[in-house]
């Protein structure tokens, strides 16, 4: 007695193929929007990685998003963490809008050629996301965004007595609302460090920085237990989401190599 019903809602998934070019990343997530609201969708969800590809470390150090507490205070002043004054974002925007608004999410009059700006034109990810996510009145998961941070880090001797900021990243799930604001983010704790001959050889730790936190937020679908990809292969912070959080819905997502995730990926999703 006096429980109410959970209203039944209808999630979208989307699955890309990210490139460096976070302008075409971008405008497909706007046309999986278009295409999650005509089909009365309330959240979308995307994968690691989706609005970026870096050709390798630094590449994808320099293309980072700001900090996500730099986003968070952003919203908080403005209101949301999407407001823009230059003309390339004005420009970009309008195709974005224009494709979420066509109900066929292919109208080619909104393209944008990418290839006249360059490739930091886009600043944040996330704030083009919460711009996505406002227009299409979509719930939207992003599943791995990389966000600036600055740890300390031990120095040489002749400056032991300092401490030099190093320069990493954090590997971040987002939940933003059909308002365009940030409801929750996770900081991916397990790194993905493995050498596998002649396949593969991925050493994350290098230039991201483990989270160490475990998070569960609301969401029109229900309570999300938040994670990325290599966190999969721990089983126990699973648990701790399901029972000890209330998690209801648990997220995985992810860009497995194709070794790894031929051998691994569907027995670890059963097993979980």
């Amino acid at each position: 007695m006096g429980s109410t019903s959970r209203r039944i809602a209808k999630a979208a998934i989307a699955q890309l193929c990210a490139t460096n070019n976070k302008q075409s990343n971008l405008m497909n997530v706007a046309k999986c929007a278009a295409l999650a609201k005509q089909q009365g969708a309330q959240m979308l969800f995307l994968p690691e990685c989706l609005g970026f590809m870096g050709d390798n470390a630094q590449h994808t150090l320099d293309n980072a998003d700001p900090s996500i507490d730099e986003l968070l205070d952003m919203q908080q002043h403005d209101g949301d963490c999407f407001s823009s004054t230059s003309s390339y974002d004005a420009k970009f925007r309008k195709a974005i809008a224009d494709t979420i608004s066509s109900s066929a999410a292919t109208n080619t009059d909104s393209q944008v050629d990418s290839n006249k700006e360059e490739p930091t034109a886009i600043k944040s990810i996330i704030s083009e996301l919460c711009f996505i996510a406002n227009e299409s009145k979509l719930w939207i998961s992003g599943g791995g965004i990389h966000t600036s941070v600055q740890v300390p880090q031990s120095t040489d001797v002749t400056s032991s007595d300092h401490t030099i900021p190093e320069r990493k990243i954090y590997n971040t799930h987002v939940i933003i609302n059909d308002k365009g604001q940030i409801k929750s983010y996770y900081h991916k704790i397990h790194l993905f460090d493995v050498s596998i001959p002649k396949k593969v050889n991925l050493q994350e730790s290098k230039t991201t920085s483990p989270g160490n936190k475990l998070v569960v937020c609301d969401s029109p679908i229900g309570k999300l237990g938040l994670s990325i990809c290599y966190d999969l292969r721990f089983p126990e912070m699973y648990v701790k989401l399901v029972h000890d959080m209330g998690a209801e819905i648990l997220l995985m997502p992810s860009a497995f190599t194709v070794p790894t995730g031929k051998a691994h990926w569907h027995a670890l999703l059963k097993g979980e």
